[in-house]
């Protein structure tokens, strides 16, 4: 599948520019990491419990382990390290961690999702989708819901589990074929539409940040998510059915750059003025800049980008 290559790497693209903390943030806030689970359920299996056990551990807990204690080393220069560090990691409380390890919660909560999904049979997960949007929409925002009582980010596996069971049924269903059966220009008429109403429904909204468990309005939080990551797969699979070697290696590299980029954002940020075109430069250098390790780890240390010789 050329086009997920095309679209993750312009998913992980949208996850910098969305840290850099650019104008509209609030826009790529809403959606970025939603589009990305949604992605993440599109690719993944059906498995059983003690196979999705072997596979998500040596696909994210063991570079979770690994890239924490980079980050660990890289908060002592920062000044951030503290004497709890180690076991806030263990018990993956991302949030009393330095802001770099903070994308990390990434692996941990997709790990909770894969194992879920793995253990229920189809219709319990599409029950527990419903059901997780229906106790976010109770519990967000009151005290036990909180950053700091998230242990192994949990909250955020359920805030963001619809999405990755969207993304389970649009490669059950072929969904993003659906608009094959319409003439080319009505089919980006109908992705520009999709594309509108997720951004004007995000316009309604307050600021979201799914890590802070911050969603103001869920419904809308929900709608204006779902509407925006279903027409950008359509527009990718409808634009970008071609195969292209450096876009398959930042494909491959998503994880790598998910858990390092903020240790490069911010030190690049004191080189560039406050403007939004800096800050465009910025996340395309990163991503660029990473891409080399990327290259090393495939070929060298592939469990850096959570595969397995």
């Amino acid at each position: 599948m050329d086009w997920m290559d095309w679209a993750k790497a312009i998913a992980i693209t949208i996850v910098v520019f969305g840290h850099i903390l650019m104008p509209f943030s609030k826009w790529i806030f809403g959606f970025h990491m939603p589009f990305f689970f949604m992605l993440s359920g599109f690719l993944q299996k059906k498995r059983s419990v003690r196979a999705e056990a072997v596979n998500s551990t040596k696909s994210l807990l063991i570079p979770y382990v690994i890239y924490n204690v980079y980050l660990l080393i890289y908060s002592i220069f920062t000044g951030e390290y503290s004497s709890n560090y180690p076991i806030d990691m263990l018990l993956g409380m991302q949030w009393n961690l330095s802001m770099a390890c903070r994308p990390l919660w990434f692996l941990l909560s997709l790990f909770i999702m894969r194992m879920v999904y793995a253990a229920l049979p189809q219709k319990g997960n599409y029950i527990l989708a419903i059901l997780c949007v229906v106790f976010v929409q109770m519990f967000h925002g009151t005290a036990p819901m909180k950053p700091e009582m998230n242990y192994f980010q949990v909250f955020e596996a359920v805030i963001c589990f619809p999405f990755f069971i969207i993304g389970t049924l649009m490669h059950q269903y072929k969904l993003e074929q659906i608009l094959d059966r319409f003439p080319v220009v009505l089919r980006y008429v109908c992705i520009a539409l999709g594309l509108a109403v997720g951004f004007y429904f995000i316009s309604l909204n307050g600021s979201v940040i799914p890590f802070r468990l911050m969603l103001s309005n869920v419904p809308l939080f929900y709608a204006g998510a779902t509407f925006i990551s279903i027409s950008l797969i359509w527009l990718i699979y409808q634009t970008f059915q071609v195969r292209n070697a450096y876009i398959q290696l930042v494909s491959e590299g998503t994880l790598l750059i998910f858990a390092v980029h903020q240790s490069i954002c911010w030190p690049l940020r004191t080189f560039f003025p406050n403007n939004t075109l800096s800050y465009i430069l910025i996340s395309l250098a990163v991503v660029i800049v990473l891409s080399g390790p990327v290259w090393l780890a495939r070929k060298y240390c592939p469990v850096l980008i959570g595969k397995m010789k």
